[in-house]
């Protein structure tokens, strides 16, 4: 069996004001866990949830489903589902289920350099996740890191561990693989290895078996569902024009970096020690920061939930090079650190959280539920105003693969008009639209301005019920004949 004991810690520099450190750091920690135990399900994870419903009802991804996000992706999502419903609480456990995941591989990741610095990075990560908010609970970056950070860690052990290398090596493209199943920027982990040691072409072979194994149970699972062919298609035609999509100004992607403060005095750390000599554990965890930053960038859209990797990248590198520095370097990190997390978490208390899409989603609830029986087919179209949690909540059925406006904008005239033969041909009961119609401004001029859309609208349906919450509008229509 193989060694799994971490090399002998690294005992430098002033871990007991470390140890001192984390003290109160975990206590803030743990007060902000238990304020957000009340958090709701909101933002992307109601469209994921929405998808897993409909998955469960039948539906197969990629084809019934027009929708870029990863296999796995869809799994987790359905597994949650399954075991917890749609309810907020089951959604709260799974992320902290998750956030104690990554704090585990952080800590393992780090352990080398000192027990109170694995510990330092893991709180310091687990607060820019909790500071984030209920927005960010179970996101496709976060839950992406948590494999990511295990590749770094297998990585690592294969440069350390040289008569278990291949088994090593193994792990870490299995873990690449499985971060890439959830977002596709993270195939970039698989060159982390090459950063721990120099690869033979024995070596590359066995990270390239660990990643084609966990590529073959991906392909296998879609194929079993049906969607294999529909994954490739939407792989090569509709992921490289959504990621174009809303593109930002590399300045407004970096306003993004605003994100990771709560780990500026470790980011203050690493770069204090960027001419330091680098132990091959060292190296990888650069690497890992680097994708990060590629992620970061690749994304073009700078959302607060894309810093994730460069985020734990920065904490891990830090938190491993802070026991290193001169006593009056270490505390200027932890000062630096302390007046961030002072500042942040004084505005996180004081922070009034907007869920107008909440309020929406419940409206929409109780009129579809009023006018339509659970599982009526209804043409949804939504971005994030709260008509998918309506939708999977009373149980009906999507009409037809576009349940956002992006799929059809995007599309040529040939996909729109096969939307509106299959309205035509099998007419749902009802429609749902709301004034979230990304990438173009709020409103409902993509439904309204479309002339075979409206007219289709006017000829078959019945506006039944409209709401406008805050800032989110809705239509409800029912069949009429």
């Amino acid at each position: 069996m193989p060694n799994f004991k971490q090399s002998k810690p690294l005992c430098r520099g002033p871990n007991w004001l470390l140890a001192v450190f984390n003290l109160p750091l975990a206590i803030v920690t743990g007060w902000l866990i238990w304020r957000s135990r009340d958090w709701p399900l909101v933002g992307d994870a109601t469209i994921l949830h929405f998808i897993a419903a409909q998955l469960k009802m039948g539906a197969v991804p990629y084809r019934d489903i027009a929708d870029v996000n990863m296999p796995l992706t869809y799994g987790i999502h359905a597994a949650v589902v399954t075991f917890g419903g749609m309810s907020d609480v089951a959604w709260r456990v799974f992320d902290l289920l998750a956030a104690a995941a990554l704090s585990l591989v952080i800590l393992v990741l780090v352990a080398p350099a000192g027990r109170a610095a694995a510990i330092l990075a893991a709180l310091a990560v687990l607060l820019m996740h909790l500071l984030l908010g209920p927005f960010a609970a179970g996101q496709r970056d976060f839950l992406m890191s948590i494999p990511a950070v295990a590749a770094a860690w297998a990585s690592a052990r294969a440069a350390e561990t040289r008569s278990w290398r291949p088994f090593f090596l193994l792990l870490a493209g299995a873990f690449a693989a499985t971060a890439t199943s959830i977002k596709p920027t993270a195939s970039v982990l698989l060159l982390l290895p090459a950063l721990a040691f120099r690869l033979r072409w024995r070596d590359a072979g066995w990270i390239v078996s660990g990643a084609a194994a966990v590529a073959l149970l991906a392909a296998a699972t879609l194929a079993a569902w049906g969607a294999l062919g529909a994954f490739v298609i939407m792989m090569r035609e509709l992921l490289p024009l959504y990621g174009a999509m809303g593109a930002r100004p590399l300045p407004e992607i970096l306003e993004a970096l605003q994100w990771v403060l709560p780990i500026a005095g470790l980011a203050l750390a690493a770069i204090f020690r960027i001419a330091a000599p680098k132990p091959a554990r060292v190296r990888v965890i650069i690497g890992l920061t680097t994708f990060g930053l590629i992620h970061l960038l690749v994304q073009q859209k700078g959302w607060s939930y894309h810093v994730y990797p460069l985020g734990i990248g920065l904490a891990c590198w830090g938190a491993w090079e802070l026991p290193a520095l001169p006593p009056r370097a270490t505390w200027a990190c932890l000062v630096v650190m302390t007046a961030t997390l002072a500042w942040l978490v004084s505005d996180s208390y004081s922070r009034v959280e907007n869920y107008a899409a909440l309020g929406a989603a419940s409206a929409m609830q109780s009129a579809l539920e009023r006018s339509l029986p659970r599982g009526a087919r209804v043409q949804v179209l939504d971005a994030d105003n709260g008509a998918f949690l309506a939708m999977a909540r009373a149980g009906m059925r999507q009409a037809t693969p576009h349940i956002q406006w992006f799929s059809l904008l995007l599309a040529n005239d040939r996909v729109r008009s096969d939307f509106l033969a299959a309205l035509e041909s099998d007419p749902p009961d009802g429609v749902l639209l709301t004034n979230a119609q990304w990438p173009k401004w709020p409103g409902f001029e993509a439904a309204d301005d479309w002339p075979a859309f409206a007219a289709l609208l006017a000829s078959r349906y019945v506006l039944i019920a409209a709401g406008n919450e805050d800032f989110i509008s809705w239509r409800l229509y029912r069949r009429s004949r």
